[in-house]
């Protein structure tokens, strides 16, 4: 099970992602950007162009620096994310997101 979501992971996620996740889990703010992708997933209505939102407090960090590594891995995945909580999609970004989700309950998990 492990084996797959490692290559669902790495076949979804772009090497620029990767190395976010490596900065996320430096910084210790895997577990608020799981909640907020989880909300995403969620709320989130990937058919079209449609806006929603998420809880704007899981984007608020210790340091700016932390905001901006969070909305941009977010952005990567296919989905706008303003600092209100307004969420955009772009051309379909479910299976995106999903991967990101898997990458980061599996870094979660391991940085227990």
């Amino acid at each position: 099970r492990f084996l797959i979501q490692t290559q669902f992971i790495s076949a979804e996620l772009m090497e620029d992602q990767l190395l976010l996740l490596l900065e996320s889990l430096e910084r210790k703010i895997v577990s608020q950007q799981l909640k907020l992708v989880r909300t995403q997933i969620t709320l989130g209505s990937y058919e079209g162009d449609e806006p929603f939102l998420v809880d704007a407090r899981l984007l608020c960090f210790k340091h700016e620096e932390e905001q901006g590594l969070t909305m941009d891995l977010v952005k990567m995945s296919g989905v706008q994310l303003w600092a209100d909580g307004t969420a955009v999609p772009r051309d379909q970004p479910f299976e995106a997101v999903a991967a990101l989700y898997v990458a980061l309950y599996v870094l979660n998990l391991l940085s227990g």
